[in-house]
């Protein structure tokens, strides 16, 4: 008799137990949700060429203007007003911008602290190719030394305007309002001062290749970071990629009709 009441507890405790039906479903639902975390795989970060569209398109539409012989013919056509041919590129910035959302890609994250850099401030190459520039935009033959004193004066106007590591909203205002100053202290000094008047001659002309490289930093950066997500971001965006499209076809014609005209050859190199 004791045997068999010991075996009947043995199999009693040796019976499953019963499991709550909730907690059963619970435990498994949490399962899949596990597996279905680690199986979601991260976004994959977007292409160099679509995270700057808006940058390049600009360029690639002043290409496409300059390539085209009945558009090129009406801008240097003598009876057209260059007010409505430019009038004309202007607007090229509209399908400019349409055809770049296209290939921007949405949601963005923010700015890392290297891209919100300045452009001229990410590699020594880049700020030297910006001052070169500026002397061809008025039809000067380049000369090597102005160049390198160009590049070092450039460090010291930065050091000056209190130049920060990430680019505030614009330096181009910054260093207009440093050029303004330039004047004003010019116009105060009496011609008879010169080794003065020579020094703010030097100064000024630091401070207006100073606001060049500015000017540079700030268009590109509307361009390689807008701010599509609102309607001011999207206007200001159409409106510096008007304002480059322009520049561009502008600077081209003007710089082959100095070439046509042999201006190069009778320039002093600045």
């Amino acid at each position: 008799m004791v045997r068999r009441c010991d075996a009947t507890f043995k199999l009693r405790n040796l019976a499953p137990r019963c499991i709550p039906h909730h907690t059963t479903t619970s435990a498994i639902s949490h399962v899949f949700e596990d597996m279905d975390n680690t199986n979601i795989m991260p976004p994959a970060p977007p292409r160099t060429g679509e995270k700057y569209v808006h940058l390049y398109m600009p360029f690639i539409t002043a290409a496409l203007i300059l390539s085209n012989r009945q558009i090129m013919s009406q801008l240097t056509h003598p009876n057209t007003r260059p007010q409505d041919a430019m009038l004309f590129v202007a607007f090229s910035a509209l399908p400019t911008y349409v055809v770049g959302s296209y290939m921007y890609p949405p949601n963005l994250p923010e700015p890392t602290p290297d891209d919100s850099a300045r452009f001229t401030r990410k590699h020594d190459a880049y700020r030297a190719l910006v001052l070169f520039t500026y002397g061809r935009l008025f039809g000067t033959p380049f000369n090597l030394q102005f160049l390198i004193a160009d590049f070092v004066l450039s460090y010291v106007a930065g050091y000056a305007m209190g130049e920060r590591t990430r680019q505030r909203r614009s330096e181009f205002l910054v260093a207009l309002l440093w050029v303004a100053g330039s004047w004003v202290t010019m116009a105060a000094v009496p011609p008879s001062m010169s080794t003065l008047s020579f020094l703010l001659v030097a100064i000024d002309r630091t401070l207006w290749r100073a606001a060049w490289l500015a000017l540079v930093d700030d268009v590109v950066a509307v361009l390689s970071r807008p701010n599509v997500r609102t309607l001011r971001g999207k206007v200001t965006l159409v409106l510096v990629q008007a304002f480059t499209i322009t520049g561009i076809v502008w600077f081209v014609l003007a710089w082959v009709r100095r070439w046509n005209e042999g201006y190069f050859r009778s320039q002093k190199s600045v």
